[in-house]
């Protein structure tokens, strides 16, 4: 039997460039305000034909992730499944780089791709509304990943507006700090007080030129009451001259916006005791 193997799909990261909690929502989430930007530091999945109906997955990389149900390619695969005749199976190889528990969105990411990958593969031309109300299925992150790019995200990530400005001149410096965070844990300490009216044209206005002042990520301070070495990670980033700071989602990945390649290498060296990466956007305009 004669299948394509489609190799090495770049599951890319994101980071969020302001975060606004909002009101609680009767179902116990939050509704959210953020812009997402997708980098170019990403996970590689191999998609595998197999014969039996089955959907297996192999993990490498340096970051482990379990190998069953739990993890989001499978979730993603059994939904294509369940909904769409595939008349075969796949094995889903998963070099998996980017951190959980970092605000990265790696495994919505990879469960996005896998969602897109198999649309492409069993020729199911499921359409771009109906791949994002799977996605929506899968986790609230999981949407934004099927175009990518740059978008304004609102309630729980499921109303999603293209943003048309391009950040490829910024060179972007991404930290790793070695403990994770848990989302639930940080939206633990949101219980009241929360913002009811938050006016999403002061992201929204990102489309014209970007006055960084305007972005911040509500998750922070209270990261930082708990884990101070974000608050030292933001003090050596903006000595070094970075037009904005701040944790990606509910952390623990901060990273710094640099227009001088110059002081984003400064930056890199004076935090070389950390995991770190100089990235760049990924633009999809």
């Amino acid at each position: 039997m004669m299948h394509t193997t489609y190799n090495d799909i770049k599951s890319y990261a994101k980071i969020n460039i302001g975060l606004k909690i909002l009101d609680l929502l009767p179902d116990g989430y939050h509704s959210l305000c953020t812009v997402i930007q997708e980098i170019d530091f990403y996970d590689l999945i191999t998609i595998k034909p197999i014969d039996d109906l089955e959907i297996k997955i192999t993990c490498s990389g340096p970051v482990q992730v379990p190998e069953d149900e739990s993890n989001l390619c499978i979730k993603a695969a059994q939904l294509i499944f369940k909904n769409y005749k595939c008349n075969h199976g796949v094995h889903i190889f998963l070099n998996k780089k980017i951190p959980v528990g970092a605000g990265l969105g790696g495994g919505s990411s990879n469960a996005a791709r896998i969602l897109c990958s198999l649309n492409t593969l069993f020729n199911l031309k499921i359409s771009d509304f109906n791949l994002h109300q799977l996605a929506f299925k899968i986790g609230c992150d999981v949407p934004f990943f099927i175009n990518g790019g740059i978008q304004l995200s609102e309630g729980k990530g499921e109303k999603l507006s293209p943003l048309s400005i391009n950040l490829a001149k910024y060179s972007i410096l991404l930290i790793l700090p070695a403990f994770s965070i848990s989302t639930k844990w940080a939206y633990s300490f949101f219980k009241k007080d929360l913002c009811k009216r938050f006016d999403s044209n002061k992201f929204r206005s990102f489309q014209q030129s970007v006055d960084w002042a305007l972005f911040e990520n509500d998750f922070e301070k209270v990261i930082n009451l708990t884990y101070p070495e974000v608050g030292q990670i933001r003090e050596t980033l903006e000595s070094k001259n970075s037009l904005f700071v701040s944790l990606s989602g509910s952390g623990s990945a901060m990273f710094g916006i640099f227009d001088n390649f110059l002081n984003v290498d400064l930056a890199h060296q004076a935090l070389k005791s950390y995991k770190s990466h100089i990235v760049r956007t990924i633009n999809r305009v």
